[in-house]
């Protein structure tokens, strides 16, 4: 039975770090069985991230963060905008159209609303919805309904949002304070040890269908930054091979 995936903890910018361990939080109660163990690392973990969450604000100010706000608002629009358009043609008079739209409806609802999701999340599946519709037969679709000129609209801003996530993510690298490394390696322990108690009961054979949806979902959070991580050690790897001296990459 499968088990929860494995990450680098360390390795995570503090932004992507602070978000997975909030989706711990968010999805962990009432999936492990209440005991006194269980219920005092939880307790643990929650002291632990509000001290996280406090000392991680110093970045509420910054800029960058105001600005990702309104950039994650306009892609955000522009997909509910796309949205729209496919859910208007469905009741053409045209039915070319309305074919058109039922095809890309099918694409859209491969991904779903994915606006709530987290910054990495949704900057993922927002990418993979892209390269979906820029296939010859999608495109063509898509012209019958009106969005294809949306899409290379929707896909620039996409590329702008990540360019300006990784500017924040760098000045918050900078700001990184001992408080916030030390409270990571706090947290990194009762996040493990979150995890194990998890595998630990499927190990046992003893999962519940709610400890099967966790694992389900929670590894698809892990698997979006792990993906992250690769892609971002890819690029280390291709600096170090065109020999650039002296410049440290994230």
């Amino acid at each position: 039975m499968q088990t929860v995936n494995q990450i680098a903890l360390s390795k995570l910018r503090n932004s992507e770090y602070f978000e997975l361990v909030t989706d711990l939080r968010t999805m962990i109660p009432g999936v492990l069985p209440s005991n006194e163990v269980v219920d005092r690392t939880l307790n643990n973990f929650e002291i632990k991230f509000q001290e996280l969450d406090t000392v991680m604000r110093v970045d509420q100010g910054s800029v960058f963060t105001l600005e990702l706000k309104e950039d994650d608002d306009m892609r955000g629009n522009t997909w509910k905008a796309m949205d729209l358009m496919i859910q208007a043609h469905l009741h053409s008079p045209v039915q070319e159209e309305v074919e058109s739209a039922i095809k890309i409806r099918r694409v859209f609802d491969v991904y779903g609303d994915f606006r709530k999701l987290s910054y990495n999340e949704e900057s993922n599946d927002g990418r993979n919805l892209v390269q979906d519709l820029e296939k010859p037969d999608n495109a063509a679709h898509c012209a019958q309904i009106k969005i294809n000129g949306w899409v290379p609209v929707y896909k620039k801003q996409l590329e702008d949002f990540k360019a300006l996530q990784n500017e924040r993510d760098n000045e918050q690298a900078f700001k990184s304070s001992g408080n916030v490394k030390a409270i990571r390696v706090q947290m990194d322990l009762l996040f493990r040890e979150i995890i194990n108690k998890v595998n630990s009961v499927v190990a046992l054979g003893m999962a519940s269908p709610d400890i099967e949806n966790f694992i389900k979902l929670f590894n698809r959070k892990i698997k979006v930054y792990n993906d992250t991580l690769a892609a971002r050690a890819g690029r280390n790897s291709g600096d170090e091979d065109n020999e650039t001296p002296d410049v440290e990459k994230d």
